[in-house]
């Protein structure tokens, strides 16, 4: 493929998932309020993200492989089309147990999107031009979550459904967009049929980055939790609305680019991984103790953006020091490290639902509680590693 063509496809790429995470991130402050409104309590909005974080954990890699046999572009479509027709039917539900059918359908269709778009820039891209390549398109999806939220705390102000039909909508443009501009990446003659094989997460505790792996479930965990019950929980504590909502989850879109692509890499090189994942798990578990101080949506947006700091430090710092340290082989690793990341973003809604609706404070205590379960086994980790070292 020629370098303009390389260009232009990436081009289109960027600009199909940067309008996905505007839709995805678009019903982020809406949604806790939309669900209520139909009869949910806390435990059943975390169920409702767990779904969805479910199907994707499971679907995920068949959809990776439907693309090896199919080619990248109708994958892709298949992918955009089905978040635009789930978001929209999501805009006219009348039922709880709608939203959960329709969530679930959703979660199945939509993480075709990611990973398909990966595999694209990895057929359409050099070597050298990769990791650039990938980290673009990561970004496309960062940069839409910027504008989402604040686009859908807006949007509420006409009905709490109006945010999902829009947001549908505009996925049903993006997929026009790629149907009729995005070149396939995958000649038939390329194409491959393999059987969809799951990593044992369990395998994955008999090897030496077992720890990394419990981090990473811990973290994700209280991460989880957050995502789930803030809306309720300043909803509860000091009535805010979903657009007070969506200034919050913006601000944390902002943090998580900026230390993501100006921090992270200097913190890594300066004192390794693991102090770096310290560092991001200790101002993730700050926020959690911050937030339960909320008083106006100015501290709610500060404490935001000390929480998405911390994510966005601690996330590629153990992604790195799995990929260094892996052993048994990159794709088992990183598949193992996915799977106890999916696994803490499937249990964090539900259990911290479940808290909340037993106290307003339970929810972030019980956060507070697993992030430091999470620091211990990483300095646990740590010193296991300079012990193991020295008496080499």
């Amino acid at each position: 493929m020629s370098e303009k063509t390389e260009k232009g496809g990436l081009l289109v790429l960027f600009i199909s998932i940067f309008l996905v995470g505007v839709g995805f991130s678009i019903i982020m402050p809406v949604l806790p309020y939309y669900a209520e409104s139909l009869g949910a309590n806390a435990f059943q909005l975390g169920l409702l993200i767990t779904v969805y974080a479910i199907c994707q954990f499971i679907f995920a890699p068949i959809w990776g492989t439907y693309s090896d046999r199919l080619g990248r572009k109708p994958v892709l479509l298949m992918g955009i089309v089905g978040f635009a027709v789930t978001f929209i039917l999501f805009a006219f539900a009348t039922k709880l147990w709608q939203l959960y059918l329709i969530r679930i359908a959703g979660g199945i269709m939509s993480c075709a999107t990611m990973p398909t778009a990966m595999a694209y820039v990895a057929d359409t891209t050099s070597i050298e031009n990769r990791g650039k390549s990938m980290g673009l398109i990561g970004a496309a999806m960062g940069i839409g979550m910027i504008f989402g939220p604040a686009i859908g705390g807006l949007l509420s102000e006409v009905s709490l459904g109006f945010p999902f039909l829009f947001s549908g909508l505009l996925a049903l443009v993006n997929s026009v967009g790629v149907l009729l501009i995005l070149k396939e990446s995958l000649p038939e003659e390329n194409r491959i049929y393999r059987r969809i094989q799951r990593v044992s997460l369990l395998a994955g505790l008999k090897t030496p980055l077992a720890l990394l792996f419990v981090f990473m479930l811990l973290a994700s965990t209280g991460e989880a939790i957050h995502h789930g019950t803030f809306a309720l929980f300043t909803g509860a504590k000091l009535g805010f609305t979903a657009r007070d909502i969506g200034w919050s989850f913006t601000a944390a879109g902002v943090a998580s680019t900026l230390v993501q692509g100006m921090l992270v890499g200097r913190f890594i090189n300066r004192v390794g991984e693991e102090k770096t994942a310290l560092t991001g798990i200790t101002l993730m578990g700050l926020s959690f103790v911050l937030f339960i101080f909320t008083f106006d949506v100015p501290s709610s947006i500060v404490f935001m953006f000390v929480f998405a700091a911390g994510v966005g430090l601690m996330r590629p710092s153990i992604s790195s020091a799995v990929s260094k340290r892996a052993e048994s082989g990159q794709g088992f690793s990183m598949g193992v490290l996915q799977g106890y990341d999916s696994l803490g973003r499937a249990i964090g809604p539900a259990l911290g639902g479940f808290m909340l609706d037993m106290g307003l404070n339970l929810g972030y205590l019980t956060a507070i509680s697993i992030s430091v379960l999470a620091i211990v086994t990483m300095v646990v980790g740590s010193r296991s590693k300079v012990k193991l070292a020295s008496q080499g």
